[in-house]
């Protein structure tokens, strides 16, 4: 990271890169670069390329995700013990459900 540069910037211009990225690849001219005849595995060239595409994306953007969530322990490991667990309450139902 630069100097000034936060982690959230960071993740900011990974996130336009990776979209910028993944519009050319999936754009258009580059998919008929791999709209031929032919079989790779038993797929179509095309579909295989495209679902290549896909899953490296997902993968970019669960990093990226990772990237500017900025995992730095609290200050205080103490912090937040003592509070009391929300309990979850069910809605009431039959007599006495205008109360």
């Amino acid at each position: 990271m630069g100097p000034g540069m936060s982690r959230s910037n960071k993740s900011a211009e990974w996130s336009v890169a990776l979209f910028l990225l993944a519009a050319l690849a999936l754009s258009p001219p580059i998919l008929s670069i791999f709209s031929v005849e032919g079989t790779l595995f038993g797929l179509p060239v095309l579909y295989l390329y495209f679902f290549t595409v896909w899953a490296v994306i997902v993968a970019a953007v669960a990093w990226t995700a990772d990237l500017g969530a900025g995992r730095q322990p609290p200050d205080d490991p103490g912090a937040g013990a003592s509070e009391r667990p929300r309990r979850w309450m069910r809605p009431r139902i039959g007599r006495g459900a205008e109360r």
